[in-house]
């Protein structure tokens, strides 16, 4: 199966990111690769509040002050669950990218 020019560049933007070298393409050009590719998926907007401590952490609270609005991404056949609201989500879209293009790689062949 060949995949389309921005299909393309978003697998390339997964295999650059589990390198460490550039940014977690958005869940939106995620699902747009694995709707391409026919992989059940399910895709939903997200947002919870949260406050920051001193150093910067941010953490869940009912009391939060501000709210931060994301995407969720989840992928039934490789049991993957991204949400980009999570506090440690940055840290770990290494491994979501990994994940993700193990499943691409999969399906193109």
């Amino acid at each position: 199966m060949n995949l389309s020019k921005k299909s393309k560049k978003i697998y390339e933007r997964l295999i650059s990111k589990k390198d460490g070298n550039t940014r977690m393409p958005s869940v939106k050009s995620i699902s747009h690769l694995l709707t391409e590719l026919g992989i059940k998926h399910y895709t939903s907007e997200t947002s919870c509040q949260k406050w920051s401590s001193p150093a910067g952490y941010r953490y869940y609270t009912s009391g939060g002050s501000k709210w931060y609005e994301g995407h969720t991404l989840e992928v039934p056949c490789i049991n993957l669950n991204i949400d980009t609201t999570e506090t440690y989500y940055s840290w770990n879209t290494w491994s979501y990218a990994y994940k993700l293009i193990k499943l691409v790689e999969k399906n193109l062949n």
